[in-house]
């Protein structure tokens, strides 16, 4: 298993839009991606799944990943959270 912590830092934190944007990114691995969020676990592949989270301004954030592309996975998502923290702020 694969993981990496990160912090949401836009000021409207990551809404519906970009949100979209993640899953879209994630779809495109083989790996199953979680995101954990203040206890809660949400499917990485899924929009409702990570709108069921508190994704908010400040939100500490583990993404895991398992499988074949894990790896690769989590560079992707965690070099796509950065590049969206920079753009929001």
């Amino acid at each position: 298993m694969e993981r990496c912590c990160t912090a949401i830092t836009a000021p409207f934190g990551l809404h519906t839009r970009p949100a979209a944007q993640l899953v879209a990114l994630a779809r495109q691995f083989e790996a199953d991606i979680q995101f954990h969020c203040q206890g809660l676990q949400g499917n990485g592949k899924s929009l409702f799944s990570l709108q069921k989270l508190p994704l908010v301004s400040g939100a500490e954030v583990e993404i895991c990943a398992t499988g074949t592309d894990a790896s690769a996975a989590i560079t992707a998502l965690q070099n796509w959270l950065d590049s969206f923290n920079d753009q929001s702020n």
